[in-house]
């Protein structure tokens, strides 16, 4: 079984070349049923699913389901999610909206706990100029060192998110000063739009609740974006969001939907 051709052949949205699919699988266990499908899981994820178009509705992903099922509950966990937090693959269900249902996983047990967007944007055409945000003067925008007042600023929006800025480069913006939004650059990513170009993302982006309905955050991604042009990268992707309405303004495209599901054991 070639996993990669079959899942391109279900999921044709999702822009992965063979090697970034290769590596984002990576520590994954399959789970296959000869060439008509596979699942991977890790720990207590089941990180994909992929049954191609005509071998459906013939109890094959039910299968797959069941038997990662069996195998992560007798690892001694007792409780499944679809996707994973995780994972460099998908952290949810696959869906064609937020708000769509998702009959196959209800039909085995699988509760809906929430949802997200993935989002990306083209930087080949890509001007911060192109984009009128008004900023308060005196705001300013560079690199900034992760330093005990950026943890602080990061506290201030999301206390779990102060894990994951340790080693990372991250891109502020400043009034008079003081730190009032973040975000983390990255500019080689491996990630669902690795199509074998050079790829960015900016993640974790947060404005300190004092300094927000500014523009600064606004103005601050549409710089952090001309920074990944400006240093070979040819797409941007913006990882599990809820704030599409907000990253389109900045001509940024929703090109996958999930949701969370998970099921006790």
């Amino acid at each position: 079984m070639d996993r990669y051709l079959l899942f391109k052949e279900c999921f044709p949205q999702i822009p992965l070349c063979r090697d970034a699919f290769e590596k984002l699988c990576g520590g994954c266990e399959a789970i296959e049923d000869g060439d008509r499908g596979f699942a991977l899981i890790k720990e207590n994820e089941l990180r994909l699913v992929c049954v191609p178009e005509n071998f459906r509705r013939q109890g094959i992903g039910t299968g797959l389901v069941r038997r990662a099922e069996e195998i992560i509950q007798s690892r001694g966990y007792d409780r499944i999610f679809a996707g994973g937090f995780s994972s460099g693959l998908f952290i949810g269900v696959p869906t064609e909206s937020i708000d769509a249902p998702c009959p196959f996983w209800e039909r085995l047990g699988y509760l809906k706990t929430g949802g997200c967007a993935e989002m990306k944007r083209s930087l080949s055409d890509f001007c911060s100029a192109d984009y009128d945000i008004p900023v308060p003067e005196g705001v300013e925008f560079r690199i900034c060192p992760v330093c005990p007042e950026l943890k602080a600023a990061v506290t201030a929006v999301d206390v779990d998110w102060v894990q994951y800025f340790d080693g990372c480069e991250v891109f502020c913006g400043y009034l008079n000063g003081e730190i009032a939004s973040f975000c983390i650059l990255g500019d080689d990513e491996t990630c669902l739009i690795s199509d074998g170009r050079r790829t960015g993302s900016v993640g974790c982006v947060g404005t300190v609740p004092k300094f927000r309905k500014q523009g600064i955050g606004l103005k601050m991604v549409a710089l952090a974006m001309e920074e990944l042009k400006n240093r070979g990268c040819e797409g941007c992707f913006i990882h599990y969001t809820h704030l599409y309405n907000w990253y389109a303004k900045l001509g940024c495209e929703v090109f996958l939907w999930e949701i969370f599901s998970e099921k006790p054991l």
